[in-house]
C-alpha cells in the first residue's frame, strides 16, 4: 500500500460533542494524541458545503488546511467572504461574528473553496438538467491534486523539503454523489484517518448505498458514531479486509468465506485438547 495510507492505533476513538446543540457534530475529544506527529502535516477535504456554519465546527475543531470543494456552487456567499477577506482578519472576524458565530473562530488563510468535483481523473464534468440535457461544466480535480493544494495553504511560502501530506479528514456531503465520490476515493491511494459521510439513503434500506458502506468498511473504516445531524462518522483502522485474502482462486466461493472457513475450523480443532481434558476431569456420575 503507497506511504500515503495513514495507519492507526486499533483503539476506540474518543469523541465529545462539539457543542451542547443537538446537532453539533461528533469531534476528537483529543487531536493531539488520536494524529500524533502527523499533526503538523495533516490536511483535509470537504467534499460539499450544504451548511458553512456545520463546515466551521469541524474547521475549528481540526484547524487543518482545508480544500472545500462545491461543485455545485451552494455557497457562494460564503466562497466569496472566505476569498475576499484572507488578508483582512478583522472583516473576517467581523463577518464571522455578524453570521452568530459567536466566538469560534478558524484561519480563512487555511481554506481554499472551489467550485470543482473530486475524482480520478482531471479535466471536467458535463451539468446536465433534468431531461438530460448538458447545461454546463465543472472542473473535475483528482485527489492527488486535492491533497497538494490543501498542503500548499500550509507550505505556500517555504522552499524547504516538504514531507508527504497526511490526509487526515475527509467530509463527504453531496446529496446523491456520496456514492461516486467514495468510489473515487477508495480507487486513490489515500485513507483518509477520519471520515464524515452523510448518506442520502440508509445503507439498510437502499442496495447501492449498502454496497458502498460495506466497500468502506471492507477497506478498513469501521464505524464510531450516528450523529443526530445525519452523518456518519467513520474512523480507519488499517484492517483493510480485501488484502487479507487472495482473488485468484477459481470457483464460486468467496475467499473471504474461505479463510474465515479455515479460522473456523483452525480454532475449533485447537479446542479438542482442552475439551478432552475437561471431559477426562469430569467426576464419574
Amino acid at each position: 500500500m503507497d506511504t500515503a495510507v495513514n495507519k492507526l492505533p486499533d483503539t476506540m476513538t474518543d469523541l465529545k460533542a462539539y457543542s451542547p446543540a443537538s446537532n453539533a457534530h461528533h469531534v476528537l475529544k483529543d487531536v493531539y494524541s488520536f494524529f500524533g506527529t502527523n499533526l503538523q502535516n495533516s490536511v483535509a477535504i470537504y467534499i460539499g458545503s450544504t451548511s458553512w456554519k456545520q463546515d466551521l465546527q469541524l474547521l475549528e475543531s481540526y484547524a487543518f488546511p482545508t480544500v472545500v470543494c462545491d461543485p455545485f456552487s451552494e455557497q457562494n456567499d460564503w466562497r466569496s467572504a472566505v476569498l475576499e477577506k484572507k488578508g483582512k482578519l478583522m472583516d473576517w472576524m467581523k463577518y464571522l461574528k455578524d453570521s452568530d458565530c459567536g466566538s469560534h473562530f478558524v484561519n480563512p488563510k487555511w481554506i481554499e473553496p472551489l467550485v470543482s468535483y473530486p475524482g480520478n481523473f482531471s479535466g471536467n464534468r458535463d451539468l446536465l438538467d433534468l431531461s438530460g440535457q448538458t447545461v454546463g461544466s465543472i472542473p473535475v480535480f483528482t485527489w492527488d491534486q486535492l491533497v497538494a493544494k490543501a498542503a500548499a495553504l500550509r507550505n505556500r511560502n517555504t522552499s524547504k523539503d516538504i514531507p508527504e501530506p497526511h490526509f487526515a479528514v475527509c467530509k463527504i456531503e453531496l446529496y446523491d454523489e456520496e456514492v461516486n465520490i467514495l468510489s473515487s476515493l477508495l480507487a486513490s491511494k489515500y485513507r483518509p484517518s477520519v471520515i464524515y459521510l452523510r448518506w442520502s439513503e440508509s445503507p439498510d434500506e437502499s442496495q447501492p448505498h449498502c454496497e458502498a458502506a460495506g466497500h468502506l468498511q471492507s477497506c478498513g473504516y469501521r464505524l464510531i458514531s450516528i450523529n443526530a445531524n445525519g452523518f456518519f462518522l467513520y474512523q480507519f483502522s488499517g484492517q483493510d479486509i480485501y488484502s487479507c485474502a487472495s482473488w485468484l482462486n477459481i470457483g464460486m466461493k468467496h475467499p473471504l468465506i474461505l479463510q474465515m472457513q479455515e479460522q473456523v475450523t483452525d480454532f475449533l480443532k485447537s479446542q479438542e485438547p482442552v475439551v478432552a481434558a475437561n471431559q477426562n476431569e469430569s467426576p464419574a456420575s
